[in-house]
């Protein structure tokens, strides 16, 4: 028996500058978390028989989301929205809210907005963030 959940309702949050609330990404779509990594950094002596390894470093990659872009909208416009922060280079803070309430907190910067118009379809972006600093894992 599986005990897998349905990705509906995961919440991204933004807090804008790295302090105060935390607001909620507004037409949030799609969500790819930064991924958890170590590097494998290999041990092995000559006189071992066999491989070693310890791990690096704790390392997130880059998170992307997909919005319905709305660019005059409060969490995504350039005056304090996801296009000032870009346009700005300033490091907020972040917050992913998974379905069974487990968050992840992270600093993080707006490296791309990247819209798309199509003729028969809505405005959308996606965006990418590349987090920097440590991370909150609460359970």
């Amino acid at each position: 028996m599986s005990n897998a959940i349905s990705a509906q309702g995961t919440i991204l949050a933004r807090q804008a500058g790295g302090s105060g609330a935390f607001t909620d990404i507004a037409n949030l779509m799609d969500i790819t978390p930064p991924p958890l990594m170590r590097n494998a950094i290999e041990t092995t002596a000559h006189n071992d028989t066999e491989e070693a390894f310890i791990v690096g470093i704790f390392r997130k990659g880059e998170m992307t989301f997909t919005i319905g872009f709305t660019p005059s909208g409060a969490t995504h416009n350039a005056t304090a929205g996801l296009q000032y922060s870009i346009k700005n280079g300033v490091k907020d803070g972040w917050r992913i809210t998974f379905p069974d309430t487990t968050t992840w907190i992270f600093s993080g910067y707006v490296t791309n907005i990247g819209p798309t118009a199509p003729v028969d379809d809505m405005l959308a972006a996606e965006v990418t963030i590349r987090p920097t600093g440590t991370m909150a894992i609460t359970p």
